[in-house]
């Protein structure tokens, strides 16, 4: 493990994956994976009622952790990892909160995958911890969302931490993780229209 992902999901979270993939920095766990490995999402429960597992164990074939739900448990796989770095990726607020509203909500509420075993998993520790069931009051995610951002930019060790948003490209996150920049351009994956449909949700979205 060598960086430690500290984004809220629907910050860009595949597209890092997907340039992390590009620079052959190695396996990231990002959401993606609980669904292809439906046996951690009873880890990712016992997590949320408090029982953390052996995260070198459980992650230490990643490189990476990218997105929910590990994002949640930045400090405790901080903790378990002490030499990876911090990456904290930012996104306009209000941008943020239209795009969570248009794909993850409907996907954990009332989506066609709703019922799924992962999907209620991240339903429980998403909507119903982190945000303690006040999704829909806007004021009160955006809030959220920022003091979550500001609580890791004070608490990640300084020498260890990347605040970053994708717009920048690859020049900030080649140079934090010591690779060179590649000839391509960064890529730009999951938009909220390529979610929905992927989520089996209406059209929509941007």
């Amino acid at each position: 493990m060598k960086l430690v992902g500290a984004a809220f999901p629907r910050t860009g979270t595949m597209s890092i994956r997907a340039a992390l993939e590009i620079l052959g920095f190695g396996k990231s766990y990002h959401m993606q994976e609980v669904f292809l490995n439906p046996e951690h999402v009873a880890i990712w429960e016992r997590a949320t009622d408090g029982t953390m597992p052996d995260w070198k164990t459980f992650l230490g074939d990643y490189a990476a952790t990218l997105d929910g739900p590990a994002c949640f448990y930045w400090r405790e796989i901080l903790d378990s990892f002490p030499d990876a770095r911090v990456l904290l990726v930012r996104r306009d607020p209000t941008d943020w909160y239209r795009s969570m509203r248009e794909t993850i909500f409907p996907t954990l509420v009332s989506g066609p995958l709703a019922k799924e075993p992962a999907i209620r998993m991240i339903r429980r520790l998403l909507l119903d911890k982190v945000l303690q069931g006040k999704f829909e009051d806007e004021a009160y995610t955006v809030q959220k969302y920022l003091d979550y951002c500001m609580e890791v930019e004070s608490s990640a060790p300084p020498d260890k931490l990347l605040v970053y948003e994708v717009a920048e490209g690859w020049e900030p996150l080649c140079a934090f993780v010591g690779l060179p920049e590649p000839n391509v351009p960064f890529p730009a994956k999951n938009t909220s229209a390529e979610f929905r449909k992927r989520a089996g949700l209406e059209r929509g979205g941007a």
